[in-house]
C-alpha cells in the first residue's frame, strides 16, 4: 500500500462517518505524507527485529461519563486515570507506544500531566474527540519538560508493509470501505465495545481498551 492509496482509503473513510467539516479538514491537513512515511517506516523496522510495539485507543482519560456508557469497571474517573496509567507504565522508555485515537476528554492541563507520565516514544493518531469542533488539535505543540516533543507524530492514519507483504493500516475509524490492497490488517478504534467480523480482504482490530482492557503488543 502505498501512501496515496492509504490517504484515499483514509478519505473515503471520512466520507462514511458523520459529518465533522472541521475536526475532519484538520485531519486531512495533517496529513503529511514525509511523517507519515517516516514514522510508519520506525514501526514496521521495529517490528521486523524483535522488538516492542504497543498499540491501544479510546483511553478517554478524565472522561467520567465512559464508565457508564461503555460499562468500565471503575467507580469513579480518578481511578479509572490511575489505572490507566499503571498499565501504561509498563512501555519501556525507547519502545513504542500508538495511541490510535480519542486520548483524553475533560481537562486538558490533568490530561497532559497525566500522558507526560507515561513512558515510550508516543505517536497519537487523531480520532474524532482528539480535535475541538473547530477543527483545533490542542497536542500538535505539547511538550516533555526538556521542552521537546511530547509525542513523536501527530497524525490521522500509519500504513506499513506487514507479515508476507499484508498491508497495515492504522486508523482511529475503522476501514470498513472498498481498498486497493489484496490483504488488509486494520488496527482501528472508535467502536469501543464492538468487534468487527472479517471480511475476505480486510482484518480487523479493535485495538479499544473497551475490548483490550490493557495494551495490545504487536
Amino acid at each position: 500500500m502505498t501512501y496515496d492509496d492509504a490517504l484515499e482509503l483514509f478519505k473515503r473513510l471520512l466520507a462514511t462517518e458523520r459529518a465533522r467539516p472541521q475536526v475532519h479538514g484538520t485531519m486531512l491537513a495533517l496529513a503529511n505524507p514525509a511523517l507519515i512515511g517516516r514514522i510508519s517506516l520506525s514501526l514496521q523496522e521495529a517490528l521486523d527485529g524483535g522488538e516492542r510495539v504497543w498499540m491501544t485507543s479510546d483511553l478517554h482519560v478524565g472522561h467520567g461519563n465512559i464508565i457508564d456508557y461503555c460499562n468500565r469497571p471503575f467507580a469513579e474517573v480518578t481511578g479509572m486515570n490511575r489505572h490507566l496509567q499503571a498499565q501504561l507504565a509498563k512501555v519501556q522508555p525507547r519502545e513504542w507506544l500508538v495511541i490510535v485515537g480519542d486520548l483524553a476528554m475533560g481537562d486538558h492541563d490533568e490530561a497532559m500531566a497525566w500522558i507526560r507520565s507515561i513512558p515510550g516514544r508516543k505517536v497519537l493518531v487523531l480520532g474524532n474527540h482528539d480535535l475541538k469542533r473547530n477543527g483545533r488539535c490542542l497536542y500538535l505543540d505539547e511538550q516533555t519538560p526538556d521542552g521537546s516533543p511530547l509525542f513523536e507524530a501527530v497524525v490521522p492514519f500509519l500504513h506499513w508493509q506487514g507479515v508476507g507483504g499484508q498491508a497495515v493500516f492504522v486508523s482511529h475509524y475503522p476501514a470498513t470501505v472498498d481498498h486497493k490492497a489484496e490483504r488488509l490488517l486494520n488496527y482501528h478504534g472508535h467502536l469501543h465495545r464492538e468487534v468487527l467480523p472479517a471480511t475476505q480482504r480486510t482484518h480487523f482490530v479493535n485495538v479499544g481498551w473497551d475490548v483490550t482492557q490493557g495494551l495490545l503488543c504487536l
